[in-house]
């Protein structure tokens, strides 16, 4: 976990029975889950942000994409009791949110009673039906255009009750499927928190001057600049979480002037277009998995791919990249259980698909070494080892703790692959 450098020493050294720990300060905690179970990555993204709100980050490499629901469940119960015995956390305080697979077990645990107060999903939505009354009281939802689980944060739009509404809070920018940026975890948490000083579960009134100075930051950086869907969207999160604290007149009068503009009202519709076609495209595509051969899937890969790179309309640009993840990351989930049931034909088909789809994915060449190096094709094995270095591969851990590789150990060029992975 993370709280301002010197506190988080102290907290980790603290024994809580002594004079040095008895403190009667209280601090928010915001639980992060990351679907790789990386827990350190979001923490170190984050800790200037947590800094400024002075909110406690807490993570754990034990919640992941793949583990089942009664195990994470107990892992985030265990969290919470320890939570509450362990550190100096305001209990009305307690937030909890993830990216993708994370994202999902974060919203699992917000909905399920346990007292948590907010919610942060990105790069996945959450099931409407189970967000009952107030509970989690704000849920901000971010996901970014070239993301394929975008339409899950449009589909948040149905939620009809009036008072929700004004707590849910929607984030969209340009990029892929990714944790959010710094400036964002930054909103996020000046979100929560001015929620937290409108529910009077946060008395530290000199905290809405942190609040207002980050929107006033982002609004001057122009951190939402490259849409008027991002900066609508900006100007609506202001209006939501300020209303009541401070005077927010020019944020409405802003937002109103985006809303009402022309190219504001014919890009919203163009955008509902772009959706529903996107549907029936990813169905499409769907269907010829297991029908069409490797070599039409290179075809319309490569056309897919060309098209991305040159479409010139934002919008348009966004549906191809969204297509092209999710059938991404449907090989990348197919492949590898394939290759769990050791069904050799499918898992190559899957992964002439994989490589074809998405190139740039260091995970494509990886997964495909690992295949061939488990059918002992050595040359194989190194030459996609070698292309998911040169597209960004940085685990050597994971190529050594792979037993598959085990028999190229005595492969010079291996080895040379080997020492060019960042530890």
């Amino acid at each position: 976990f993370f709280f301002k450098q010197k506190t988080a020493y102290e907290i980790r050294n603290c024994d809580w029975s002594s004079d040095v720990c008895s403190s009667d300060l209280k601090y928010p905690v915001l639980i992060l889950f990351d679907p790789h179970g990386d827990s350190r990555f979001a923490i170190e993204k984050y800790k200037s942000a947590a800094d400024k709100f002075e909110f406690i980050l807490l993570s754990t490499d034990a919640i992941k994409n793949g583990i089942n629901s009664e195990m994470a469940a107990h892992v985030m119960q265990t969290i919470l009791a320890s939570v509450a015995t362990q550190l100096p956390v305001n209990p009305t305080r307690v937030y909890v949110g993830g990216f993708s697979g994370g994202a999902r077990y974060a919203a699992m645990l917000a909905m399920s009673g346990s007292g948590i107060q907010g919610l942060m999903v990105a790069g996945a939505g959450f099931p409407l039906d189970s967000w009952k009354e107030l509970s989690p009281s704000v849920i901000i939802a971010a996901a970014n255009d070239g993301d394929m689980n975008l339409p899950e944060i449009f589909s948040l739009d149905q939620i009809k009750n009036a008072e929700q509404r004004g707590r849910l809070l929607t984030f969209r920018d340009a990029g892929i499927h990714e944790w959010p940026s710094a400036d964002k975890m930054e909103e996020m948490l000046a979100i929560f928190t001015a929620y937290g000083l409108r529910d009077s579960i946060e008395t530290d009134q000199s905290k809405l001057d942190s609040v207002l100075s980050t929107y006033h930051h982002l609004e001057e950086k122009q951190y939402c600049k490259a849409s008027m869907i991002y900066q609508s969207l900006f100007y609506e999160r202001a209006i939501k979480s300020l209303t009541g604290l401070s005077n927010v007149s020019t944020y409405k009068s802003n937002y109103l002037k985006i809303n009402s503009s022309s190219d504001f009202i014919a890009a919203k519709q163009s955008e509902v277009k772009l959706i529903a076609e996107e549907g029936q495209i990813k169905n499409q595509y769907y269907a010829a998995m297991g029908t069409k051969d490797t070599s039409w899937w290179n075809l319309e890969m490569n056309e897919l791919n060309s098209s991305i790179k040159n479409e010139k309309n934002i919008l348009k640009q966004s549906q191809l990249m969204r297509i092209r993840n999710g059938l991404s990351l449907m090989c990348y989930m197919n492949l590898s259980k394939t290759m769990n049931a050791n069904s050799y034909q499918d898992a190559y088909y899957l992964a002439v698909l994989y490589r074809n789809i998405d190139p740039e994915n260091a995970e494509s060449w990886f997964l495909s070494a690992v295949m061939e190096a488990r059918t002992q094709n050595k040359s194989k094995a190194i030459y996609f080892l070698q292309k998911a270095i040169d597209v960004g591969f940085k685990e050597r851990q994971r190529v050594n703790q792979t037993p598959e590789f085990n028999s190229l150990l005595g492969e010079p060029s291996f080895q040379d692959l080997i020492n060019r992975i960042p530890n």
